[in-house]
């Protein structure tokens, strides 16, 4: 994969965002500041002459995060919908670590706004602290997780003991009065939780595709997009537009292989020879309209030809079977609109994770 923000001529650019989809978007970043015993006292204490540090500098990291797009030349505008400055204060390190927790409903990730938030603080605690120390170090600057989009949710694989993952904040040591200590916790509860890579398949259904006269190009994009979000695809099938092979083939799948989903691709349309639909919610034991109508209203955004969509995902067994559009490019808009939340329900499917809950 190739570097986003040059073009074929090597032209630095900003990456174009008009076709991707609106997500609910999330990134966390940390870093410390070391100072001396004399500086971790008085922040501590409140005793700095300049004011209250911590409280100072969460601002600080607020409006850093917010103008973003100011400081970073390639990065896009963005209406930050929230954004969380925290401190913990570890006095056997004489450290005050940071994390910034940015949230957006958006186009594009908030991975720059959170370690620009983060740097913003520490920088205020420089700033506003330098007079008592001339040798603080400013380290550790990371991305702890971002989630949304479609990559999917990330954690970054740092040391637990490093930050605030694992320890409880308690109210001195916050800035802000909505902080949650909670929050770093997750990302390691979450990201264990991940250790199971979920059984996919995936199944093209294109009569042109199975005599060799078309190329299939959605099921590899299918496989592409998934292989780094926690799927092993472990089975792929290039089908004719035939509803009791489709059906049979489905069954295998659900039945014998146990695959935990089956991502089909294909025969969603109006065509008389279009029968995806249908073979899947003969197999079905459960319908599960919410995916394909997510589906459906994100590529709406893109295209009112999205309604002529009859894709459906239903359940059979313990298996969640999605049914995506034949074109690659709808592909695309439609694992990205729903891949992050599909997770969540393949959870939920196997005993992994109680109801949903808001």
């Amino acid at each position: 994969m190739g570097l986003t923000h040059f073009d074929e001529n090597g032209k630095a650019v900003m990456v174009d965002v008009t076709d991707k989809k609106e997500t609910v978007r999330e990134a966390v970043a940390e870093g410390k500041i070391l100072v001396n015993r004399d500086v971790f006292q008085a922040v501590k204490a409140g005793t700095v002459g300049k004011g209250d540090v911590l409280a100072v500098a969460a601002t600080a990291g607020i409006a850093g995060a917010k103008r973003t797009s100011d400081l970073i030349p390639m990065c896009h505008i963005l209406p930050l919908t929230n954004c969380k400055v925290d401190f913990r204060m570890n006095e056997k390190e004489c450290a005050i670590f940071c994390t910034c927790t940015v949230k957006v409903t958006g186009k594009t990730g908030v991975e720059m706004e959170a370690l620009t938030g983060v740097s913003a603080a520490l920088l205020t605690i420089y700033d506003m602290c330098k007079a008592l120390d001339k040798k603080m170090e400013i380290t550790d600057i990371r991305l702890l997780k971002k989630t949304g989009g479609k990559s999917g949710d990330i954690w970054n694989d740092f040391d637990r003991r490093a930050g605030l993952v694992g320890e409880n904040l308690s109210a001195e040591n916050r800035s802000a009065g909505n902080a949650e200590a909670e929050d770093v916790e997750n990302v390691w509860r979450k990201k264990e939780k991940r250790a199971r890579r979920w059984k996919a398949a995936v199944v093209t259904m294109s009569d042109k595709g199975f005599a060799g006269e078309r190329e299939d190009k959605s099921g590899p994009l299918i496989c592409e997009m998934i292989a780094d979000q926690g799927y092993d695809v472990v089975r792929t099938e290039l089908l004719p537009d035939e509803q009791k092979e489709i059906e049979k083939c489905l069954c295998t799948l659900c039945d014998d292989e146990k695959v935990d989903i089956v991502f089909t691709t294909g025969g969603t349309g109006f065509s008389l020879r279009d029968c995806t639909p249908e073979a899947t919610m003969a197999v079905a034991h459960r319908n599960v309209p919410g995916i394909a109508e997510a589906m459906r209203a994100a590529s709406a955004e893109v295209t009112p030809r999205a309604m002529l969509s009859r894709a459906v995902s239903a359940i059979r067994n313990h298996t969640l079977i999605v049914n995506l559009p034949g074109s690659p490019k709808a592909v695309r808009e439609n694992l990205e609109a729903v891949l992050p939340t599909v997770e969540h329900g393949l959870e939920i499917l196997t005993g992994q994770a109680g109801e949903c809950g808001r």
